[in-house]
């Protein structure tokens, strides 16, 4: 397997991962799938939401994981469209 590797210097990280997490729609506070609506809210031991225990990190590198394989698809897509046109266009109907 080939392995991309992207180096951030420290002092732009924040704002890079910052950047990713505004862009992509991250949230720092995700629902709490252990809610019990029926009983009463509590920070502690019932909250309704918790801290997303997905990482800024985690999610900028699932997003450039997404975008490579959206991007190859579009172009494999595109190639594929450009030759069906170039048959379609060698077929004669008259």
């Amino acid at each position: 397997m080939a392995t991309i590797t992207i180096n951030i210097p420290v002092d732009k990280e924040d704002w890079v991962l910052d950047g990713f997490a505004i862009r992509f729609g991250y949230e720092a506070l995700v629902a709490n799938p252990a809610y019990d609506s029926e009983q009463p809210e509590d920070p502690i031991t019932n909250p309704q939401t918790i801290d997303n225990p997905e990482t800024k990190a985690q999610f900028a590198k699932r997003m450039i994981i997404h975008m490579i394989k959206s991007e190859a698809n579009v172009g494999h897509n595109q190639v594929s469209m450009e030759a069906n046109a170039v048959i379609a266009n060698t077929v004669d109907l008259t």
